[in-house]
């Protein structure tokens, strides 16, 4: 597999179903600040959160997806690339099938993703124990084009 970030983590495989079972997850609406994705248990660290599937969007498509809200929710889909490349809107985007797209940002995330750029998925893993009820969230890794606020109930965030 093509992994685009490093982080240990317990070998996830077909072979093994155990160290595939997700955590079990809810969608929350959050108001203003949209919905979002909370731990419906307790997550330990390095623990799969979800695996998701991928939807590729072709570069000669972004012209025009990125022009919509569609933008706000892809990841950038080439290897060697980063979110930040989004904003050159040329490669190829992928927008994550399942919760993976609504997860929220923090500069101080509880969650990483890991892009697999040829297989087609992106697997999130827990950073550290995250407690039921607390909403999970990844760092965008790009300028944000929104003014963040502190997610409430994360004990890490300023």
């Amino acid at each position: 597999m093509t992994q685009e970030t490093t982080l240990a983590r317990p070998q996830v495989t077909l072979e093994n179903p155990s160290s595939n079972r997700r955590a079990s997850l809810i969608v929350k609406d959050f108001g203003h600040r949209g919905r979002g994705i909370v731990a419906n248990e307790d997550i330990a660290p390095g623990q799969l959160i979800e695996r998701s599937p991928v939807l590729i969007i072709p570069s000669a498509e972004r012209v025009m997806l990125d022009q919509t809200i569609i933008f706000t929710y892809v990841f950038m889909w080439e290897h060697l690339s980063v979110e930040q490349d989004l904003y050159k809107h040329e490669g190829r985007s992928a927008i994550a099938l399942g919760y993976t797209s609504l997860l929220s940002h923090s500069f101080q995330p509880n969650c990483t993703f890991i892009r697999y750029i040829d297989e087609l998925f992106i697997d999130v893993f827990a950073n550290r124990l995250i407690r039921a009820g607390e909403e999970l969230t990844i760092d965008y890794q790009m300028t944000l084009w929104f003014d963040p606020v502190a997610i409430e109930g994360c004990p890490h965030e300023s």
